[in-house]
């Protein structure tokens, strides 16, 4: 017959066993609940950087393009930025003998399309006053975007950005019964 072991050992063996398990779920648990943290401010941090976006690149005088370049290029990424830059000197010199200005953005809504630690894309919906020499009274206007960001020495930059176009829709009659259904062309 063999000797049982004396209980001290067993006993350290088992508080042993006990104390792994407990490190093993404090190291699964603790740094998912913090990660949680960080992405929900991530998220926000990115909803504040394309609202900035979006008021920023709705105020401008056209009459002031450095000013405006300058205000705007602490919000894009160092590519995007040239590309910007030169976009912005076009257009403006274009809209100059017109005088356009826009003024008063208000963002309706921020919707996080796709989101990763170091990109994500959003859609944004904003509205700006818009006025020139043709409508001296300003006319508000309904913007629509798809901004790409990056992260960029800890914050969200954008690095492209396309308008969306206007969708519209229309509603037709259901067919009466016993009426055919008309097919699409092509199916």
């Amino acid at each position: 017959m063999t000797d049982a072991p004396p209980r001290g050992i067993v006993r350290l063996l088992t508080a042993l066993v006990v104390v792994g398990v407990l490190v093993g779920v404090v190291g699964l648990v603790v740094p998912r609940a913090f990660a949680g943290d960080d992405d929900a401010s991530s998220r926000q941090d990115l909803v504040t950087a394309a609202n900035d976006f979006a008021t920023a690149y709705n105020t401008y005088d056209v009459a002031e393009l450095d000013d405006y370049q300058e205000r705007m290029s602490g919000l894009l990424t160092t590519d995007y930025r040239e590309q910007f830059d030169q976009v912005t000197e076009a257009i403006f010199g274009t809209l100059a003998s017109r005088k356009q200005r826009s003024s008063d953005p208000e963002v309706l809504a921020v919707a996080i399309d796709s989101f990763d630690p170091d990109s994500a894309e959003v859609l944004v919906a904003v509205d700006a006053s818009v006025s020139n020499t043709d409508q001296k009274a300003a006319v508000r206007r309904h913007f629509r975007w798809k901004v790409a960001f990056l992260r960029q020495d800890g914050a969200w930059k954008v690095d492209d950005f396309e308008s969306i176009a206007a969708m519209t829709a229309e509603t037709g009659q259901p067919p009466s019964e016993g009426e055919p259904q008309q097919q699409e062309e092509g199916q």
